[in-house]
């Protein structure tokens, strides 16, 4: 025999109520944050890549690894016009390859002289110039994907207003420096302060240091005399590390300060719901490890390209990549590629190394020479 419900009391029907308005209140709250982070990231320009040029030819089983990443390019150009993303070669070329299960962001700089295919019609040169030979970031992106054998669907660009403005928001970011990297930061200095409309002051000593936007930005730059290019990319990566940590600690109200000043200086191709679900995850994301490419290189003088980074082979370097942003063991690269690669060692003359009897070290374990120069953060893979 069942048994009958007893009627609520009007304690219960009030407590129930109270239940029933506390989650319509979270739910509000939560959609009222959508909307103000919608308004907030449509300020960015927008840029919509038609064509991203992967490779048709890529394996089963690569698009199967591809499709567990999200892969975007961040994009640094050497252009002195705040806001104009329309000119200029991509001084900085980074690969962020964010784990879709993990939260995992490991960073890959591309040597901005490495010797690629860089336009849609077969011609070689310096990776940096496809954004202006070659249409833009869409052009870069299509020109990361065929010689890399990568599926890269967005990016997002920086020019040194952003940067700076964005660390200066953050209150800056600490750095260690080496006496030769505090005089070279200092002479920077004296160009970026200018350029950005910002004033700042040169750093005392080496050791440790806390750099504001300008400052931070010229170490970023630092090029001869301390590494080249190859410690440039690394510095490149240390601080963008950096600044996502500390972006990631700070209040709304800096968070809101970034989206009110920095957005409208900044261009992207991702959407309104990819940026929101970007947003969203910011707390899950874990900054892992990185590295420069080519690995495997040397560098050679090739004809109206000058002085250029050469993979040896881009074979030997595509499947060294792939093994590190996706841990693939299997990668096999395509048909495309393996063209691209054997028309650069016939132009350059610089044929694939032979890992087991070329490698040298140093007293302290370092591998030198063509196997690995200053400026990678992870060992050989």
């Amino acid at each position: 025999m069942s048994k009958k419900k007893k009627p609520m009391t009007k304690r219960q029907k009030n407590k129930r109520k109270l239940i029933f308005f506390i989650v319509e209140l979270f739910v509000l709250m939560i959609l009222l944050g959508a909307f103000w982070f919608a308004w907030k990231l449509n300020k960015i320009e927008k840029t919509v890549i038609e064509d991203t040029g992967s490779n048709e030819d890529l394996t089963e089983e690569t698009k199967e690894v591809l499709k567990k990443y999200t892969n975007l390019v961040l994009l640094g150009l050497d252009n002195r016009t705040v806001g104009n993303y329309e000119t200029g070669n991509a001084d900085s070329i980074i690969i962020a390859s964010i784990n879709n299960e993990t939260k995992e962001v490991r960073l890959v700089s591309i040597y901005r002289d490495t010797y690629l295919q860089v336009t849609d019609m077969g011609n070689y040169s310096k990776v940096n110039s496809a954004y202006s030979r070659n249409g833009g970031a869409e052009g870069m992106i299509q020109a990361l994907n065929k010689n890399l054998d990568l599926d890269i669907e967005g990016f997002v660009s920086v020019d040194w207003y952003a940067l700076v403005k964005t660390i200066n928001l953050i209150d800056g970011i600490d750095v260690e420096l080496t006496a030769q990297e505090a005089y070279q930061l200092n002479k920077y200095v004296r160009d970026i302060g200018p350029a950005t409309g910002y004033t700042t002051s040169r750093v005392a000593a080496a050791g440790p240091n806390h750099l504001d936007g300008v400052q931070a930005l010229s170490y970023a730059r630092i090029r001869k005399g301390v590494g080249d290019d190859f410690k440039r990319t690394e510095r490149q990566r240390e601080v963008i590390s950096k600044m996502v940590e500390k972006v990631k600690s700070s209040g709304v109200g800096t968070l809101s300060k970034i989206m009110d000043e920095v957005f409208p200086d900044i261009a992207t191709s991702l959407s309104m719901s990819e940026m929101l679900s970007m947003a969203t995850d910011l707390l899950q994301y874990r900054m892992g490890e990185s590295m420069g490419f080519p690995q495997e290189r040397e560098g050679r003088s090739v004809g109206g390209s000058g002085s250029c980074v050469i993979p040896a082979d881009l074979l030997t370097n595509a499947k060294i990549l792939h093994q590190f942003l996706f841990e693939s063991e299997t990668y096999t690269p395509s048909e495309t590629l393996q063209q691209i690669s054997n028309n650069i060692v016939y132009t350059t003359g610089v044929p694939a190394h032979q890992l087991e009897t070329e490698q040298q070290t140093t007293e302290g374990g370092q591998t030198t020479g063509t196997q690995q120069e200053q400026g990678t953060t992870t060992p050989q893979q």
